[in-house]
């Protein structure tokens, strides 16, 4: 057991890794990165977007990818913060590493807030939001000793 708590923190990297793709995704390829979200949202695909208002497709367009943009930058610094600061056991890297399970969920919420269209399925980013957000923070509090015990060596 001891073995697999010492490991599990490799865990967060490997979300923030998960992240940074999803925003290149949607940086590299656009709205059509996750037809789903549009779907979910207004109740129509990409296409039938772009068939409504060329106009309206390509603001989609530009902010879906400017958002995948800043969820890259984001995962990637998440990332370099997880493999740096928090697997030496920097208790600030730890309080800082709580970012991502609230992130995550904050994905989920914003789309409760703002509604899905009428009788659309939610988009998978408000149902992978809350495993990320309940995954990391497990992993979060289970690894809490490991910073207590840095802190007591160097003291």
């Amino acid at each position: 057991m001891g073995g697999i708590r010492r490991r599990l923190w490799w865990v967060l990297p490997a979300i923030s890794v998960v992240v940074v793709v999803f925003g290149v995704s949607d940086l590299l390829v656009g709205i059509e990165s996750d037809p789903s979200v549009t779907v979910a949202i207004i109740g129509l695909t990409p296409l039938e977007l772009e068939t409504a208002s060329a106009h309206g497709y390509r603001l989609a367009d530009f902010l879906v990818r400017t958002r995948g943009l800043e969820v890259a930058s984001f995962g990637l610094l998440l990332t370099i913060v997880l493999l740096v600061p928090y697997r030496a056991a920097q208790r600030w890297a730890w309080y800082a590493a709580f970012i991502l399970p609230a992130w995550a969920i904050a994905v989920s919420l914003t789309f409760l807030a703002f509604g899905l269209a009428p009788g659309q399925p939610p988009p998978p980013a408000m149902v992978s939001g809350p495993i990320f957000a309940v995954l990391s923070a497990v992993v979060l509090v289970v690894d809490r000793g490991r910073f207590r015990e840095a802190i007591r060596a160097a003291a």
